[in-house]
């Protein structure tokens, strides 16, 4: 005879155990998400919610120094991509060096530059980025955008994203940038695994991270950047807006001669220095997709600052001489070249102190 009692403890023990032995497979997939992070990106293992500074490195000075309005430095943000990055040229020690010296004469608070900018990083990482620290403030932000994204053109039209998710890069911060206060790191583990399986299996549909493929490069004659870049700097300002931080956007200075081939870039028969040899145009796709692609990126800056009073404008694009004096490469600055960029910055800066 079944004793109805003894089938009911039965079925109790046999749920528990379930119960028990998924909440063990859950906290021990939660480890191994930490652990994984801890080694592949350097994620604290007990603040999950640090992944999306593991793909922005150069956020965590910032997130540990806290600047704020009330602070006694006047504090500028650097956003953009090598041009601005120490490695590639000296515009923010030369920033930081005369804006120090003004400052002691006159008075005004020392000059503390964060430099967010980041060589190949295009205006969506920069949002991705000002809008991580929430908790810094700044009495400046700096916007030097145009170029890198025109890459994102060379890519057949039905395969382009807005949010750039075309580059398997894009795709990954994308989602990421959600998960920046996760508690737990299984969710967004799960959601990394899932994403990098769908690269692999469809890599052909991605961008790729360094020359753009020569068969897509004819697509960017089709300069389908310029609204995702519009709505990436308008989506910056906006931001700066909520925070009381002033916005100084500067347009992209481009040189490329007239008589520009590849061959004789690599030959140094161009009007760049020849001290050091950066990159060709071809980095970013054909030459004439560029040139045009980077004058309609600096329009957008202008319209978008001619619409807002509160926002600076600087029109580097038209004020710095298009020369192997200031130029290396395309884009890249010589010494010379830097110390102009920098000094017209300061004379702008230093106006509206």
């Amino acid at each position: 005879m079944i004793n109805p009692v003894h089938d009911k403890d039965v079925w109790t023990r046999r749920i528990r155990t379930v119960l028990i032995t998924m909440l063990l497979c859950l906290v021990a997939a939660e480890f191994a998400s930490r652990i994984f992070w801890y080694y592949q990106l350097d994620v604290p293992l007990l603040h999950p919610g640090r992944i999306f500074y593991a793909y922005y490195p150069e956020l965590k000075t910032v997130d540990a120094v806290q600047p704020s309005h009330a602070d006694d430095y006047y504090n500028i943000l650097f956003l953009g991509g090598s041009v601005l990055h120490p490695e590639w040229g000296q515009i923010e020690q030369d920033m930081s060096e005369d804006l120090d010296t003004i400052a002691s004469k006159s008075g005004h608070k020392k000059v503390r530059i964060f430099n967010l900018a980041f060589p190949s990083h295009t205006s969506r990482d920069s949002l991705l980025k000002y809008a991580a620290l929430d908790k810094a403030r700044f009495d400046l932000v700096i916007v030097y955008h145009g170029l890198n994204e025109v890459r994102a053109n060379n890519v057949p039209p039905d395969l382009f994203r807005d949010t750039y998710d075309h580059y398997s890069w894009y795709q990954i911060v994308n989602v990421l940038s959600a998960y920046s206060d996760a508690v737990f790191a299984l969710p967004y583990t799960l959601h990394y695994i899932g994403l990098v399986l769908w690269q692999r299996l469809h890599s052909e549909d991605y961008v790729p991270t360094d020359f753009p493929r020569p068969e897509w490069t004819a697509y960017g004659k089709d300069p389908r950047s310029v609204l995702p870049f519009r709505h990436n700097i308008e989506s910056i300002l906006e931001t700066a807006s909520k925070r009381n931080d002033h916005v100084l956007l500067v347009t992209f200075a481009l040189h490329i001669p007239k008589n520009y081939t590849l061959r004789k870039f690599w030959n140094r028969e161009l009007d760049y220095a020849t001290s050091i040899l950066r990159l060709p145009v071809e980095t970013w796709g054909e030459r004439e997709h560029v040139a045009a692609t980077v004058a309609l990126h600096n329009d957008v800056i202008r319209k978008i600052a001619a619409t807002h009073p509160d926002v600076h404008l600087f029109d580097m694009a038209r004020n710095l001489p298009k020369s192997h004096r200031c130029f290396d490469d395309p884009c890249h600055l010589t010494a010379e070249g830097c110390v102009l960029f920098a000094t017209m910055l300061d004379k702008m800066i230093v106006e509206h102190w």
